[in-house]
């Protein structure tokens, strides 16, 4: 008997090939994702979140937008939905490997050398190689094209000089996907190319950056005079900008995929939780009002993202509105976690309790653009008001 698909994307009417490509995966999914595996993967130990990901690759449940030549499945947008929809209602963590698999795989299928493709695809997949993703710098974060990290031209060589901060995932990764200013006299937008660094390079040094929950999920890495080959450039010489926002495009087309319905998962226990709270010390007014509001703007939520959904199979390509779905997602869930901290009160602030993904979820806010920059673009790109005439065009 087929089961009813559940989460994002459920609302919509599946043809017979999106209802046999959630069934296999579901029936996957029971047979791998179960007992001492699964609470592995959610301790988030690395080494676990690799064997995880080497598995569903060698089962092609790995990459599944990339095209089958590279190993994926060619998967519609809207198997994506399900497919990170059916992940996050199990309780999986997102893949370890996925700046592999959302930002550098669709970046050297699209503007990638053959030796590249060859040397990264493969191994990116399966999470034999992660990869950090070095943009941010301390003075070109929302406005990355003002990047000052400098690379000189030294024969069949690049001298990589300078810092990247925030970087996501450098403390454990092997390789890092960058961009660095190799034209200075020309504007900034034209003299920058993308180049890929191995971290463990002569001169590389990283430095976790502590979060308040004491986790280090975030790097700066210093970079001293890094000689890297040309053969690692992505796309041509001070064209990098070009290749970024390809980058881009697809990295912030399928990260909040799975977003809404963990959203959706934490306002139903919340809810539980404040049941259980009231049958022991009494009705709180105040608590059933958040609660209330934070249901109804989860379900405004669920009908934007259907909406831009929609949106996205017409046209076959992500737009502006998904910075409206990134900056209301993630603000809401910070106050989702503000108030399920509320509702278990002292509990909430032990290991593996709300407190703990309270802390983390200040930086969701940051990552992947601010939100003030996020703000801008619905009103400069959806809303089609003028721009700031002190703001630089940072994508």
């Amino acid at each position: 008997m087929r089961r009813a698909p559940e989460g994002p994307g459920s609302e919509l009417s599946l043809d017979e090939r999106d209802r046999d490509f959630i069934e296999e995966l579901r029936d996957w999914l029971d047979a791998h994702a179960t007992g001492e595996r699964l609470g592995e993967l959610r301790s988030r130990a690395i080494p676990a979140l690799r064997e995880w990901q080497a598995t569903m690759a060698d089962a092609g449940w790995a990459g599944i937008h990339w095209p089958l030549e590279y190993g994926g499945r060619s998967a519609s947008f809207l198997q994506q939905v399900l497919y990170h929809s059916e992940l996050a209602r199990r309780g999986l963590p997102p893949l370890v490997g996925n700046r592999g698999l959302s930002l550098v795989g669709p970046t050297l299928i699209a503007h990638g050398a053959p030796e590249q493709r060859d040397r990264f695809l493969a191994a990116s997949r399966r999470a034999d190689i992660l990869w950090a993703s070095g943009l941010s710098e301390p003075g070109a974060g929302s406005d990355l094209a003002s990047l000052q990290t400098r690379a000189v031209v030294d024969g069949d060589t690049l001298v990589v000089t300078g810092q990247k901060t925030w970087t996501s995932g450098a403390h454990y990764s092997e390789w890092m996907y960058t961009l660095v200013r190799t034209g200075a006299s020309i504007p900034k937008h034209a003299g920058i190319s993308c180049v890929l660094i191995p971290l463990a390079a002569p001169g590389v040094t990283v430095c976790p950056i502590r979060r308040m929950n004491g986790e280090a999920g975030f790097n700066e890495v210093f970079l001293d005079e890094v000689r890297i080959p040309t053969g690692n450039m992505v796309g041509e010489l001070d064209q990098g900008w070009k290749v970024a926002k390809t980058s881009l495009a697809h990295e912030h087309s399928t990260v909040f995929l799975g977003a809404q319905f963990r959203q959706s998962l934490l306002v139903e226990r919340t809810i539980a939780q404040l049941g259980r709270r009231e049958a022991a010390y009494g009705v709180d007014h105040g608590l059933r009002r958040r609660a209330a509001q934070a249901w109804i703007n989860t379900q405004l939520l669920r009908l934007h993202g259907l909406r831009n959904m929609v949106r996205i199979l017409d046209s076959g390509q992500p737009g502006a509105e998904g910075s409206v779905l990134k900056l209301f997602g993630q603000e809401e869930e910070k106050r989702l976690y503000e108030l399920a901290l509320d509702v278990h009160g002292v509990e909430g602030l032990t290991a593996g309790r709300p407190g703990k993904a309270y802390l983390g979820s200040r930086a969701a806010t940051v990552g992947g653009g601010t939100s003030e920059i996020h703000r801008n673009k619905i009103a400069e790109r959806v809303l089609g008001m003028p721009r700031d005439p002190w703001a630089d065009d940072w994508a």
